[in-house]
């Protein structure tokens, strides 16, 4: 699949944003001179490879370098150690220090090469502070920065500060070698757990809200935080750099055995309540370090992988801050948009703005209809600017995917690829869990109208920008718990994503109407994939997981697809794909 439709119209002196690591998550990011976010996407939408992080040529294949200034890549250019050992702020240290030499392999540098405009290499971490500051509308801020760590990069996190004037300075690294990672502990237990690490971790986070925290299991999973020993090798990448095979992380089974071992006596849902637990005061403990210093603004804005967890975003959002924002594409993708944004920073012309949109995606076409011959013997009804239809459908328990204009960037659907269906039976999630072949232990997520915030969610305020993103869970009022227990966690909470009028108009009639309809104010909206698969990208991918799941309609930007009126068309596909593989 080629993007040059998408590229036709871009402007002159556009900076690209990549991220590319030779492991997962390549994605591209387009901004303009003045840091306005025209177009980005990850590698794994185009493949259907959740997380395909082989080199981005497909991305860039027919790319109009012409129109290109500058290429930001969010990492560092060569691996250099300086002589900080411990952070400032960073709670807990490992009791022996490692000696780790995470330079990137020369297939790095040969995979880059086909780039033909000047390459600037942004610190990996620098780039995720830019994904959050840079986006947030704050005019200054403290970035945390917290992930797994990166090739090249001696830090798997640390603290900035950042100011529209002077732009994003490193206050403290947190080191590699000599600062335990919260965010790798989380991986090995989610791997020892039987998930799939770096994938399934928000499967943990959900899981804990049944369990209760085990002063022995805490007591074992700290003493792997400081001393990583007894876990090492768990993990290791396969196929790192490679492009025809998609790099992967094999699980040791004597290293995972040992771990489910030590696990034998605690419930899995008390290992995943513990692991949460400690994650979440990690947090804590390193935010407090920092107001201790006098260096916390009262903005503060949260980025890397650690922060895809919405449980402890909640948990530092009630620490009082005037505004927390969390980069919405807070994962590795997310740093090519935040590499090209500090790029851009660099530039006169450059205007920080408050980000509006995360669908940056491509964009649906009336020619893509053809893209599909099926399409042609389809029966669907065409609904133009009408919501009457899909809002009776929702009203009677039916399920809409949604298709329509810019696909989303980053982990959240949030409404042009999205699936639909009324919060306010709670067995909407089983059955959808068995349509679209998940286990899951989260409820689906809501989407409400802005103007409903303060009557369904408690402790909103300062994160209501956030909260167009589905980045963060908070403490559902009763009206939410009664009306919508679809999207209300068994501890009370939710993440949910806020809509209003300009974000997208038919989403908000939807909604509009049906809560006048039916008097509840949510629906949920989950990701318009089955399981395993990354969030639909074309009409195609829709079609797809249209039939294969059996979902009840599918909306088309204006057009409604009813699957009882099309068994035999559904029936024809299935068995065309199933001759395909």
């Amino acid at each position: 699949m080629s993007l040059i439709d998408e590229f036709k119209n871009l402007p002159e002196k556009v900076i690209l944003g990549l991220n590319y690591s030779g492991a997962h998550d390549t994605a591209i990011a387009i901004v303009s001179p003045s840091g306005e976010p025209i177009f980005a996407i990850s590698l794994e939408r185009i493949t259907r490879i959740k997380q395909d992080g082989r080199p981005p040529n497909i991305l860039l294949k027919d790319f109009p370098w012409e129109k290109v200034s500058k290429v930001a890549i969010s990492v560092s250019e060569k691996y250099t150690k300086t002589s900080i050992r411990r952070s400032k702020f960073h709670p807990i240290g490992f009791e022996v220090p490692c000696d780790s030499d995470a330079a990137h392999g020369s297939r790095f540098y040969k995979n880059l090469n086909f780039i033909p405009v000047k390459k600037y290499f942004i610190p990996h971490h620098l780039s995720h502070a830019a994904s959050s500051f840079w986006t947030s509308g704050f005019d200054e801020a403290t970035c945390l920065v917290y992930d797994g760590g990166m090739f090249n990069e001696e830090w798997f996190g640390g603290v900035y500060g950042a100011t529209n004037k002077s732009g994003i300075k490193l206050i403290d690294g947190f080191s590699a070698d000599y600062d335990s990672n919260m965010t790798n502990l989380y991986a090995f237990v989610t791997a020892a757990l039987g998930f799939t690490p770096v994938k399934h971790e928000g499967k943990v986070t959900g899981l804990a809200a049944y369990g209760k925290v085990n002063l022995a299991c805490e007591k074992l999973l700290l003493s792997w935080l400081s001393n990583r020993d007894p876990i090492n090798g768990l993990i290791h990448w396969e196929n790192l750099y490679e492009n025809l095979n998609v790099p992967y992380l094999s699980v040791n089974r004597n290293v995972s055995d040992f771990m489910r071992n030590a696990f034998k006596k605690f419930k899995i849902e008390d290992v995943a309540a513990t692991l949460q637990f400690i994650a979440e005061n990690h947090v804590l403990q390193l935010l407090e370090n920092i107001r201790n210093a006098g260096l916390l603004s009262n903005n503060l804005c949260l980025s890397g992988g650690l922060f895809a967890n919405v449980k402890i975003n909640q948990k530092v959002n009630e620490q009082g801050f005037d505004n927390l924002f969390i980069s919405p594409p807070m994962t590795d993708d997310g740093a090519a948009l935040g590499a090209a944004l500090q790029l851009a920073s660099k530039e006169d012309e450059f205007l920080p703005r408050k980000i509006q949109t995360m669908c940056l995606g491509t964009s649906y076409e009336e020619e893509n209809k053809t893209y599909e011959s099926i399409f042609d013997k389809l029966i669907f009804i065409n609904l133009g600017d009408s919501v009457s239809e899909v809002v009776d459908l929702l009203s009677k328990g039916e399920e809409v995917a949604i298709f329509q204009k810019a696909m989303e960037f980053g982990p959240r659907s949030l409404g042009n690829r999205s699936i639909l269906v009324s919060a306010s039976d709670f067995s909407v999630n089983q059955k959808l869990n068995e349509k679209l072949k998940r286990t899951e232990f989260m409820p689906f997520a809501p989407i409400c109208l802005e103007e409903d915030r303060d009557d369904l969610f408690y402790n909103s305020e300062s994160v209501k920008h956030a909260m167009k993103y589905m980045t963060v869970t908070l403490n559902c009022k009763e009206r939410m718990k009664k009306l919508c227990p679809a999207v209300v966690h068994c501890d009370g909470t939710a993440r949910p994503q806020l809509l209003n009028e300009t974000d997208s108009p038919f989403l908000y009639n939807v909604i509009s109407e049906f809560k006048r309809k039916t008097g509840v104010p949510a629906l949920v909206n989950t990701s318009f994939n089955v399981h395993e698969e990354p969030i639909v990208c074309t009409v195609n991918d829709a079609l797809k997981g249209f039939f294969e799941s059996g979902l009840d309609n599918l909306y088309i930007d204006g057009y409604l697809i009813q699957l009882k009126n099309n068994k035999n068309i559904q029936l024809e596909y299935l068995k065309e794909i199933s001759l395909r593989k």
